[in-house]
């Protein structure tokens, strides 16, 4: 039986995304309910400060002010405690290493040899066999030391004959092949219908997905997907998409029975237990039938006007930079909703905003099998939308509501970026319906689910890239909630199981979410909306002075959050001057060059990445006081040799530093001062002359004998 807070849904708001301006009216129109107090707006502040380095106060679009009223963090705390075992510092961490692991199957997935990656016990685990994947996971190693190569079966059990490569690979020609080939000979893997149990390995989800299409067929597939180090083909039901309608109970699909794994292939198709068991790394689950959920008032949502109710998912900007909601396509019923309403615990309170672009399936809301082009199966997509042109006091923040106090937006989780989904991620959805909810990523993949058509046209099923977790709770109008791990945005939540029949066990829960980095591939222009920190002055310090081509230098916090958004920049703006940015580096600081200024340097600072922004903050230092110009000393005159005094020019000043730890200045040497000097020594040189000749003429005539 699906999980429900009961407490949560009577008396908690769920604000998916933190939407302001919501009216008070709206509130009291709920029998019981207590208007949410509304704080104030802070002003900046004109006054100039007294303290030259002063900063002056601004509003902050990505600083929450300290709630009032004693609201603690004990929404997010409870859940990750109870759902996860983890307090919200270690819920951070874990998404964190959540990231580094997304990372690392990004920069493997094109490595031959390479299956998977997954979380486990604080590790990354790399599933797959070859010299070429052993040598990428070393060199990954140096950076991300947590990444660990892991030991599968690199061949099958075979009765097909075939040597060995050293490293565990088939030869060519010879089995293993992969899934959706052919053999050595050509033959198609259709044909292929005898091949011994257990002869092949699955070696990608879309080569998978691609050859059940084409050997089995679409009827009954729910899912596609990786489970770290296999892979699972998942039948037996129906994924349908966790919208509500209201007052129109379920839609007609819903407890529709279709063929799963024991229904009789059809003409020209083998069973889906054939297919599988040619595998030796792909297991059949045979899944619960799914179909949306009762509809249990619980907070904040918003009613599409085809009467779907649906979460909002997370804050965006449209390609002009105006603010905009994220959400799931099918929410839109194919394109053909076109404005949506805000919910109040089950209470219309006011226009949202109209939905602009939307995609659920493929391209233009296109089929698993391309319509008309039955012999090229597997078109995957997303399940996507967007909720723009919003009312003017309704303004969307980078962060996902915990479900805590409901007149308060805090406590909630920032968003810092995105981050593929990864086997073994710890992940929380927020949801109006099932409020927030935690657990593990069991499987990443490709998951099939009934189109608006369905069941009237049975090939109207939409295929997009998504997980699955077996322990987050979900219900009907939980559809485009925002899934993280950590403060990283992962996707929007689309589908769940089944409630029971009468009579029925109760299927085993799970939540399938849609993936956000994909969806955000196909959005045109769209940008997700960041948590950003405004930005300090750390040098010069409070206080303190400046000079020309002084570093000041900064920082720009993370907290709450666990990261800064990657690529952030601060934008500096010197008073009279044009605006530039500098980087924020990983550890979030930044710096610049002061500039040369008339009296005091005086900018403003603001983080930014894209069009997210955190706010301004400015700062003003006053100069350092100019060194004074040194004190020159004229002597009127000095005395030359024989005690004659003789003048001398104003050039031959000698210079006094004023400044105790500067070195002494050095006495003149100008042009005068050494014509002096040299017609001083020559004079001297003249009358030396003179005076040896007369002692020699003296001399000679002593000697010469008088006559």
């Amino acid at each position: 039986m699906k999980r429900v807070w009961g407490a949560a849904s009577a008396a908690g708001m769920a604000l998916a995304v933190g939407l302001g301006g919501v009216p008070a009216s709206a509130v009291a129109a709920v029998p019981g309910s207590t208007p949410p107090a509304v704080p104030a707006p802070v002003a900046p502040s004109e006054a100039p400060s007294s303290d030259p380095s002063a900063e002056v106060p601004s509003p902050d679009a990505g600083e929450s002010p300290t709630a009032g009223g004693g609201l603690s963090e004990a929404g997010l705390a409870e859940a990750a405690l109870r759902d996860l075992g983890l307090t919200p510092a270690e819920f951070a961490a874990a998404g964190q290493l959540g990231k580094q692991a997304a990372d690392v199957a990004a920069a493997l997935r094109d490595v031959p040899g390479y299956l998977g990656t997954r979380l486990e016990d604080g590790s990354i685990l790399v599933a797959g066999s070859g010299k070429e994947l052993q040598s990428a996971v070393a060199k990954l190693r140096v950076t991300i030391p947590a990444v660990t190569l892991e030991a599968v079966r690199t061949t099958p059990p075979s009765d097909v004959p075939g040597e060995s490569l050293p490293d565990g690979s088939a030869p060519a020609g010879s089995a293993p092949t992969a899934a959706g080939s052919g053999d050595a000979a050509g033959t198609p893997a259709t044909s292929r219908t005898e091949a011994a149990t257990g002869s092949e390995l699955a070696h990608s989800t879309q080569q998978l997905y691609q050859a059940y299409l084409r050997e089995v067929g679409p009827a009954g597939l729910q899912a596609v997907a990786h489970t770290g180090s296999g892979f699972v083909i998942r039948t037996g039901g129906v994924n349908t998409s966790e919208a509500s309608q209201e007052g129109m109970g379920a839609p007609e699909s819903a407890g529709t029975d279709v063929a799963g794994p024991e229904a009789a292939a059809a003409a020209g198709k083998i069973s889906a237990e054939e297919f599988v068991a040619r595998f030796a790394n792909v297991e059949l689950d045979a899944g619960a039938r799914l179909a949306p959920e009762a509809d249990v008032p619980g907070g904040l949502g918003y009613a599409a006007d085809t009467g779907y109710v649906c979460s909002t998912g997370f804050a965006a900007f449209d390609p002009a930079g105006l603010p905009a909601v994220l959400t799931a396509g099918h929410c839109t019923n194919d394109g053909s909703a076109r404005s949506a309403t805000l919910q109040f615990l089950g209470t219309p309170a006011g226009r949202l905003g109209d939905f602009g672009f939307s995609q659920f399936g493929g391209p233009g809301n296109t089929t698993v099998l391309r319509p008309g082009n039955s012999t090229d199966p597997g078109n995957v997509g997303t399940d996507i939308a967007v909720i723009d042109d919003l009312r003017p006091d309704v303004d969307p923040s980078p962060a996902a509501s915990t479900w805590g106090n409901p007149s308060e937006p805090d406590p909630d989780v920032k968003v810092v970026g995105t981050s593929a989904p990864v086997v073994g991620m710890p992940v929380c959805r927020s949801g109006r319906t099932s409020a927030w909810s935690c657990g593990t990523i069991d499987a990443v993949g490709i998951f099939v689910v009934p189109g608006h058509g369905y069941p009237a046209d049975p090939l109207d099923l939409r295929a997009f890239n998504g997980f699955l977790s077996f322990d987050v709770q979900s219900g009907g109008g939980d559809s485009g909630g925002p899934w993280l791990s950590g403060n990283y945005a992962v996707g929007t939540h689309a589908a769940g199981e089944e409630a029971p029949r009468p009579g029925e066990a109760a299927p085993a829960n799970f939540a399938v979410a849609a993936t956000l980095e994909d969806a955000l591939a196909v959005l045109p222009g769209y940008q997700l909306e960041l948590f950003l920190n405004r930005p300090t002055v750390a040098s010069p310090a409070p206080g303190a002075m400046f000079d020309a081509g002084q570093t000041i230098s900064g920082q720009v916090a993370a907290a709450p959050a666990s990261a800064v958004a990657a690529g952030s920049k601060v934008r500096v703006t010197v008073a009279g001057e044009a605006p530039f940015e500098v980087p924020v580096d990983t550890a979030g600081a930044w710096s610049f060059t002061a500039p040369a200024v008339a009296g005091p340097l005086r900018f403003t600072a603001e983080t930014v990445n894209g069009f997210s922004a955190s706010g301004v903050r400015q700062f003003e230092f006053a100069p350092a006081p100019p060194v004074p110009a040194p004190v020159v000393e004229t002597p009127a005159a000095v005395t030359a040799a024989g005690g004659a005094p003789t003048a001398l020019s104003n050039s031959a000043a000698v210079v006094r530093p004023l400044v105790a730890d500067r070195p002494a200045a050095l006495a003149n040497t100008g042009v005068s001062g050494l014509l002096l000097a040299a017609g001083l020594a020559a004079a001297a040189l003249a009358v030396g002359g003179v005076l040896l000749l007369l002692a020699q003429r003296r001399r000679r005539q002593r000697a010469t004998p008088a006559e």
